[in-house]
């Protein structure tokens, strides 16, 4: 998948970029994420009061494929304003000890090849691997397929 010069945006079917299109309409880029995540924050950007869009973004490997990316995006003039409303949000996780952990096990990666142990990321369960697929016997997570790492 090729991806684009300027924002490594995978391109779409033309050769385009998604994300530079948008910005060249005046939009301004906030983050990227799985839909529900994208429509939560975009819904809590509405009851402010803002104008938020989202658009999917096409696909940078086979599991995008049915899992798509979407880009958030505010008007430019817009851009300060939502990020000072989500950064306000944001912090106030940082007084939780429960949502430090969990973004600490967020950003460890997991060595599904490695056998032994496992500690799920989401829910913070550890685990042994059994079978061909590894999902999280606590939370369900789905964590992949040995031996088909990136």
């Amino acid at each position: 998948m090729e991806k684009c010069p300027t924002c490594s945006t995978p391109l779409d079917e033309e050769g385009a970029c998604v994300t530079c299109a948008a910005q060249a309409e005046g939009l301004a880029f906030l983050f990227r994420s799985d839909y529900a995540s994208g429509r939560e924050i975009m819904g809590l950007l509405e009851e402010a009061g803002m104008t938020p869009h989202m658009e999917r973004v096409p696909a940078a490997s086979e599991q995008e494929q049915s899992h798509p990316r979407w880009n958030l995006y505010v008007p430019r003039e817009e851009v300060e304003e939502a990020q000072r409303y989500l950064g306000k949000d944001w912090r106030s996780l940082l007084a939780d000890e429960a949502a430090l952990e969990a973004a600490r096990r967020g950003t460890e990666a997991v060595d599904l090849d490695a056998g032994g142990e496992i500690t799920c990321p989401a829910c913070g369960h550890i685990f042994t691997t059994q079978g061909a697929t590894v999902e999280c016997p606590e939370c369900g997570l789905g964590l992949g397929v040995p031996g088909e790492g990136e």
